[in-house]
């Protein structure tokens, strides 16, 4: 079967369809895909095949309404049925947004200058060379993973592992960090979403430009990763799939990396890192581009592991100054509150002291007053005693008398 009718038989095509031409591209959407979209008589068809979940999207021409271009990258398509469509990273754009707009309009595909002339014949030979054309295809990474590159033990366990270096808002050192050390361009990095199709696995890609080293006629490099993570108590996933899309046949491989971080004791885990060269064509490049890229790749976890070594230790350091400051402080305010007792229980014993003298004072004249009271009494008593005595005395004369005087009448 030609390649012709594959794709008539993939996209559901009349028998006869002319496929007048193809390019790689990306459907723009939350997470890109990238694919190749086919342009032929009666229909625009793109295809893409991103980790395993297959995009295969068929727009009849007699269905479009608008086909739009203001910005500087971007193709813009409008149905009949309300829905839109946004294609980008076109190597040329121009050429084709002219090929489409030439077959809704009924334009005669002879008189459109853009449409495979020499030149364009020329780069499309080329384009291994140049990359002109970039076909990005992700493939199933879980099989590919036949090498490890290095493994580490962190002193703190998973649930940290994926708060310091992989969530939106990584604590110690994230992808994005790391790129920025290593003076990458254009950096964007979208947040984690979920896969509706594979419950509790999350993806997010990031796009950035690198600078090449070694490349003829090359500088630099647009990259594309597509990351994925599955996470439980005990086991943590993370995948990576990158394309280098401007370096000589970028178009015909992919780097896979994987990343298995288990938790080894309550703050303790292990990071395992297995990368591989996944080729998606064939060609005679195929081992250069192995021992570049492996070697690219432990150049780059060198790098990497160095870094956030740096960084933990500055936050360990960070820490530790925090707890020392906490402690000078406890002790100044302990001193201080020391002295300030000090001056209290001083304060207290002399008032203490004050008080027992005024107490004693007060006892001594108040037993002086009872003294002094009790020596009245007992004056008192002597005198009442004193005047009882009398008065029995008196009445005994007066007896006497009384006596007397009868004696004397008898």
């Amino acid at each position: 079967m030609s390649a012709k009718d594959l794709l008539i038989q993939l996209f559901g095509l009349p028998k006869g369809e002319i496929i007048f031409q193809d390019y790689s591209c990306a459907l723009k959407a939350l997470i890109s895909k990238y694919g190749r979209i086919f342009i032929a008589e009666n229909h625009i068809c793109f295809y893409a095949n991103l980790a395993g979940s297959k995009t295969n999207l068929v727009i009849k021409l007699d269905d479009i309404i608008k086909l739009d271009s203001k910005n500087k990258n971007d193709i813009d398509i409008f149905t009949k049925d309300g829905k839109s469509y946004c294609f980008n990273s076109f190597h040329n754009k121009d050429q084709v947004y002219n090929l489409m707009n030439a077959l809704i309009s009924g334009q005669p595909l002879s008189n459109q200058q853009t449409f495979q002339t020499p030149s364009d014949s020329m780069r499309e030979d080329d384009s291994q060379i140049e990359n002109a054309e970039v076909e990005i295809q992700f493939l199933q990474s879980e099989a590919s993973m036949d090498q490890e590159m290095c493994k580490f033990t962190f002193s703190f366990n998973l649930d940290k592992f994926f708060e310091f270096f992989l969530a939106d808002d990584a604590l110690v050192y994230s992808i994005a960090d790391h790129r920025q050390s290593e003076k990458d361009t254009d950096i964007q990095l979208t947040k984690w979403t979920p896969i509706e199709d594979n419950p509790g696995m999350f993806q997010r890609e990031m796009k950035n430009v690198i600078k090449l080293s070694g490349v003829p006629f090359k500088d630099k490099s647009r990259m594309h990763k597509l990351f994925t993570y599955k996470k439980d108590p005990e086991k943590l996933i993370y995948t990576c799939t990158t394309h280098t899309l401007d370096v000589p046949y970028g178009n015909s491989f992919q780097a896979e990396e994987k990343w298995e971080v288990s938790q080894l004791e309550e703050n303790k885990c292990l990071l395992k890192i297995f990368a591989s060269v996944v080729f998606t064509k064939s060609t005679m490049m195929k081992g250069t581009i192995m021992n570049k890229t492996m070697s690219g790749l432990k150049d780059d976890y060198e790098k990497w592991i160095n870094n956030v070594k740096i960084r933990l230790e500055a936050m360990a350091k960070s820490q530790k100054s925090q707890s020392s400051n906490i402690n000078h402080e406890y002790e100044d305010s302990k001193k201080l509150d020391d002295n300030t007792l000090k001056k209290i229980m001083q304060t207290g014993q002399s008032q203490q002291q004050k008080q027992t003298i005024s107490q004693t004072q007060l006892y001594q004249g108040r037993r002086s007053e009872i003294l002094y009271l009790l020596l009245i009494f007992l004056l008192i008593i002597i005198m009442l005693i004193q005047i009882g005595i009398l008065n029995k005395q008196s009445q005994k004369l007066e007896n006497l008398e009384q006596l007397v005087l009868q004696l004397q009448q008898r």
